[in-house]
Order: C-alpha cells, then structure tokens, then sequence
C-alpha cells in the first residue's frame, strides 16, 4: 500500500476534486492568492503523486510563466526543458519564463508547491531582468536572502503539505512583494495585450499599447524575458493546445486560434513551443497534465497562467 496523499481540492467554496479526474496515484489542489497579492501572483499549487500507486514517472510541463517551486519530497527531482539536458532542481527554486515544453522527473513521488508569479510579481520581487532566467531555473537564494528561504521551506515541510499552505504562503510572500515598481503600468498593460485573444502582430500590439516598436521589445525582453513576437506566438500556441487538451479525442482542430492561417502555420509553432508536430504531442498521453489544466480551469477560470487576463 502506498503512503497517504494530501487532500485534494482548493479553499475556493465549491470546488469539487473529482471533477479534476486525476490519475491513480496522484492528489492536486490549486489556491487562489490573498487579494492583496493577485497582482504579483497567479495561482498556489501543490502536486503529490507516490510511485507505487502512479502509473508514470515523468510529468510534462508546457511552456509557463515564471514560477517559484518548493520540492517538499525527501529527494531529488530532475527537470528538461526542451531538447537541453536534465538538471536537479534545487529545494527552493525560481523558474524563469520558458519558450519550450519540459519533463519534470519525479522520481519516487513526492510533494511539490508553487507559485505561479506575474510579470509585475517578479518585478517587484528581483531586479534580475527576465531575458536572463528564461528557459532556467535558478536556486531561490539566488534572488532571495538565504535565512528567510530556508525558513520557509521549514514551515512548508512541517505543515501538511496540502491544506494549510495557502495561509503560509499568503503570509510569507506579501513582505518579499512589497515594493511596487516604478514600470508597473506598462508591465500591467503588455501582460494584459498578451493574454488577450486577437493580437497577431507587434504593430498591432505596439498600436493597441501606443509604444514603438523599440520601447516594446525593450519592455517585454526585461520583464516577460522574450521578444513580443515569440511571446504572441507562444499564447497563440498555448491557447490552441490548451483547448484541444481540454476537449480530448478527437482533437478538433477547429479549436485552434483563428490567427493561424493554415494547419502548417500551426504546426511550425508547435515544432518550436513543444518539441513535436501538434498531433504527435496530443497523442502522448499526459494524465496529470490534463488533470492540472481542469483543475486550474475550475479553480482559476483558466486552465494555464500564461493565458490568464490579470
């Protein structure tokens, strides 16, 4: 017999943990943030699987927004992102901005925490700039002092890993997220542009902000860490996948985004987001992947961070 999991679900009133349709094995909640914080973070998230219940080893990851994680499991974890080699992922982490799927090794199973960050959230929280943590990840005490990290990790340890860390972390992060930046009107408006449908090109969105295209690339490089036109086309990918994700066999490709002109235009993006052709990545199975995104979609309103209106 396997240990006992946390509890599924979320302090949100009415959520219901076995619409989530988790695999065997494996428990799942998605928190909201305290409303003082939503402007800096997304989403709180706790993963739990035991291997000798669950039916995989490795948990795929579509490209995402920054993301602080905490490996509570007594082991190590390994993550991939994209065609690049396999690293452990620290304790306490900071994920930067990523432009290609990645396969998380979990090993024996175990307890991870997130926090899904914003653009103006990792603003506030490092001077670091975004293009220089993209496609890694970076021990937190790189951007954090050391004591109050290891502090925190402590008290997630000695929790019970589930429902208790919204509260831990509502009261952790407000004094680490305090300080406004100076850019975060612009920073507010380009995460908004990027996440709404319908914007295809850089003219479009410099017209749409009113910024030439110079001061646009300059804003998006530092705080989303790419070029407006990969980060167009990465939510044009995530959206299109997303929904096909969430519909289920037969994929449907009259969900995918109305800008794509044609079925090769979405599969080059496919190619470069994801590593495969669109239907090759749809086939695979991903169980818990497909868990995360009906879970979010119901905690959240929307199944992935990078695609949600702040």
């Amino acid at each position: 017999m396997g240990r006992a999991l946390i509890e599924s679900g979320s302090h949100v009133h009415g959520v219901d943990p076995a619409l989530f349709g988790l695999p065997p094995g494996t428990s799942m909640r998605f928190e909201l943030p305290a409303g003082a914080l939503a402007p800096c973070v997304s989403d709180y998230h706790v993963f739990d699987s035991d291997q000798a219940a669950c039916t995989f080893s490795t948990e795929t990851i579509l490209p995402r927004v920054p993301a602080i994680r905490f490996i509570i499991a007594p082991h190590a974890m390994n993550l991939t992102i994209g065609d690049g080699t396999a690293q452990t992922i620290p304790p306490a982490a900071l994920y930067g901005s990523t432009s290609h799927a990645a396969e998380m090794a979990v090993g024996r199973g175990g307890v991870t925490i997130g926090v899904t960050m914003t653009a103006v959230g990792m603003a506030r929280l490092t001077a670091i700039p975004a293009d220089s943590l993209r496609d890694r990840v970076v021990p937190l005490s790189a951007v954090l002092p050391a004591e109050p990290v290891r502090d925190l990790v402590d008290e997630l340890r000695a929790s019970d890993q589930g429902p208790s860390v919204k509260a831990i972390l509502d009261r952790a992060l407000p004094p680490l997220l305090a300080q406004p930046h100076p850019m975060e009107a612009d920073i507010q408006r380009i995460a908004n542009l990027l996440a709404a449908p319908g914007r295809h090109t850089v003219q479009d969105a410099c017209d749409h902000l009113g910024m030439n295209q110079r001061r646009l690339e300059r804003l998006a490089k530092r705080f989303f860490g790419f070029t407006p036109k990969l980060l167009l086309r990465r939510t044009r990918l995530l959206r299109s996948i997303v929904a096909l994700k969430l519909a289920g066999p037969p994929f449907d490709l009259s969900l995918i985004d109305s800008n794509y002109h044609d079925h090769s235009h979405f599969t080059k993006d496919a190619k470069r987001f994801l590593g495969k052709a669109p239907m090759r990545f749809l086939r695979k199975p991903t169980p818990y992947l497909d868990a995360a995104l009906r879970a979010r979609a119901i905690v959240q309103g929307t199944a992935w961070a990078a695609l949600q209106h702040q």
